[in-house]
């Protein structure tokens, strides 16, 4: 039976404050988070994973409370990463990288990893992405053996990252669409979305990410609660069973999500009765 998941993005900081109010949100709804994605503030995330190696005292200083929290995954970011020459010297040292990933994976416990590769600088010029997607499976693969899982960022702005098809087909455990961040209108999102869905074909591999700023304070207002509870409803009406949120930020301004409300339409949409 398919479990509906919702993976949440977040840093972790050197300001102690912030994570700790990071982990009780994490805590006082914990049934809406599957998965987390913690992006480290004190690493490049470059490809350089030697990096790991030398940071354990902060790390363990943010994995150890996520560790707690016994129904919830921890991926963390293994590269964030927006230069496609840079990314294609990760791929071509794909051994030596893929065994360092699930080394460090073992070391901390952790659940997999996250890609985070968004080819801006300059556009990646991989023929109809097979030598991402085949990274994707080496890693993939690699993780499986293991027991662990990969996920990867992908959107329609540019012509590697919206390759459903080729990218779902690989061993990656789940897309995770940014497009669909602010796209608060059906209009946009329905045909969006029936599309995303029908290349990707697997649906549990088929993220929808929905962009909790967007809510009029620091950002332009997307969401309310009924635009937002019309969108998942779409959502899982056609199928879908992964949601991912970007961010979580519990900082006293920002303090995203600020409603109240996305906890109880996210819950709704975990337990699969989302009306």
């Amino acid at each position: 039976m398919t479990t509906n998941m919702i993976s949440w993005w977040f840093d972790v900081v050197s300001n102690t404050t912030i994570n700790a109010a990071n982990f009780q949100a994490i805590k006082d709804h914990v049934g809406v988070f599957s998965r987390v994605h913690p992006c480290n503030e004190n690493l490049l995330l470059d490809g350089n994973l030697t990096e790991w190696w030398g940071d354990s005292e902060f790390i363990n200083s943010w994995n150890e409370p996520l560790q707690a929290f016994d129904s919830v995954k921890i991926l963390p970011y293994l590269v964030d990463i927006d230069n496609s020459t840079m990314m294609h010297m990760v791929m071509e040292n794909s051994t030596a990288f893929i065994k360092d990933a699930v080394a460090i994976a073992k070391e901390y416990s952790f659940d997999g990893w996250f890609i985070d590769y968004e080819d801006e600088y300059p556009p990646d010029s991989d023929p109809n992405s097979g030598n991402f997607a085949a990274f994707l499976s080496e890693l993939g693969d690699a993780l499986h053996d293991e027991g662990m899982e990969l996920t990867v960022c992908v959107a329609a702005w540019t012509p590697l990252l919206s390759n459903y098809k080729t990218l779902a087909g690989s061993s990656v455990d789940e897309l995770q669409q940014m497009s669909t961040y602010a796209m608060s209108n059906p209009a946009d999102y329905e045909p969006f979305i029936t599309d995303y869905f029908s290349k990707v074909g697997d649906l549990d591999k088929a993220g929808v990410g929905i962009g909790v700023y967007y809510d009029g304070g620091e950002y332009e207002q997307e969401w309310d609660e009924n635009s937002a509870r019309s969108f998942i409803q779409y959502v899982s009406k056609n199928g879908g069973t992964r949601l991912d949120i970007f961010r979580l930020l519990k900082d006293g301004a920002a303090d995203w999500p600020k409603a109240d409300w996305w906890w109880d339409v996210l819950e709704e949409f975990v337990h699969e009765n989302i009306d």
